[in-house]
């Protein structure tokens, strides 16, 4: 048996004039890194209500969702919904991080929210679930459930903003190999880091298994399960690293990221193994058709949609895959007014 399980995810209105203003203030009075306030960062699918469909009829056994915004609130919602908590970033963020456009403060904080059970599962905007999920593919016997697969960490080859992600994932490293042996903890947990449900992943660890270190991890970009005191505990025996990089208000090389939480629980042992289900689109103009018909099919448990386009070619892209979203989610949800 699980305890409650929360679903959070964050998300802003890029169209916003005041969040505009704000921003623009932001980055005249404190500057950011190069390529860390890209627009491809903030640019909206304008398909947020697809995506309660999709949690209400597809994981329809959780507790409650946490929708975190800075402020801002769809149009479209019902606030006074029984199993919705609005979160804004001033409710639970401490003031000395604020304002803050970087995703990575806004989740390296959740653990300050009340509200949120110990149990959770963190979500972004552009993850669709489209077909039915168990609660027990996310959480066993109050454990979470991952795949413990290795990876090494690419140098970045696309611009800063790819820079900016590899830098975090290196921050992430650092930390996992200060407090743990890589070979201590596989031989400890040697069936969870070894397990044949990985299938092919595997392959990934076992070429790695002469590293003394853990060079990386493989990082479904997909919703993660995660406990809520486990990133109590790192603010605990780290909040150094952690405060410095939450006073970062864009993307910087001194970020850490939400899969430290991830790693943490790996490395603890603290998590039932599995394969991890879904696929990650780098959407574009050659690509969308097929995707948009692949969404249609439900060819996946869920899909992570990330665009790689102009913004005139995004609006066309939108267009298709929101019309695909409609044909599989046409009717409202519960948390639609």
């Amino acid at each position: 048996m699980n305890g409650p399980i929360d679903i959070v995810v964050t998300w802003v209105d890029e169209k916003d004039p005041g969040w505009l203003a704000e921003k623009k203030r932001c980055l005249e009075r404190r500057g950011a890194e190069a390529g860390s306030d890209s627009n491809i960062r903030f640019e909206s699918w304008d398909n947020l209500q697809y995506w309660f469909r999709a949690i209400e009829k597809f994981m329809p056994w959780f507790r409650q969702i946490i929708l975190i915004t800075c402020g801002q609130i769809p149009e479209f919602l019902k606030v006074s919904h029984p199993k919705l908590r609005i979160i804004k970033h001033s409710d639970y963020i401490p003031e000395e991080y604020l304002p803050t456009f970087n995703s990575n403060t806004i989740e390296m904080n959740v653990h300050r929210i009340q509200q949120l059970s110990e149990n959770f599962i963190l979500f972004n905007d552009d993850l669709f679930p489209l077909r039915p999920i168990e609660e027990t593919y996310y959480f066993k016997d109050d454990q979470v459930c991952d795949e413990a697969v290795e990876n090494i960490i690419a140098a970045a080859v696309y611009g800063p903003v790819a820079n900016i992600a590899r830098y975090a994932q290196i921050n992430n490293m650092f930390l996992i190999n200060k407090y743990f042996k890589k070979r201590e903890v596989q031989e400890k947990y040697w069936e969870k880091w070894y397990c044949e449900d990985y299938g092919d992943r595997l392959e990934r660890t076992k070429s790695l298994q002469y590293w003394y270190d853990f060079p990386g991890f493989y990082d479904p970009h997909m919703a993660n399960p995660m406990k809520k005191h486990v990133l109590t505990h790192l603010w605990e025996i780290e909040g150094t690293v952690l405060d410095r990089a939450s006073k970062n208000p864009f993307r910087a090389y001194s970020d850490v990221t939400q899969y430290l939480i991830r790693y943490w629980q790996l490395c603890t042992g603290a998590f039932h193994p599995r394969r991890t289900q879904g696929k990650l689109y780098f959407v574009d103009i050659k690509n969308y058709r097929e995707t948009a018909e692949e969404i249609e099919s439900q060819k996946y448990q869920m899909v992570s949609l990330n665009e790689n386009c102009s913004y005139g070619e995004f609006n066309e892209i939108k267009n298709r895959i929101n019309i695909a979203l409609d044909k599989i989610l046409p009717e409202k949800s519960s948390f639609e007014r």
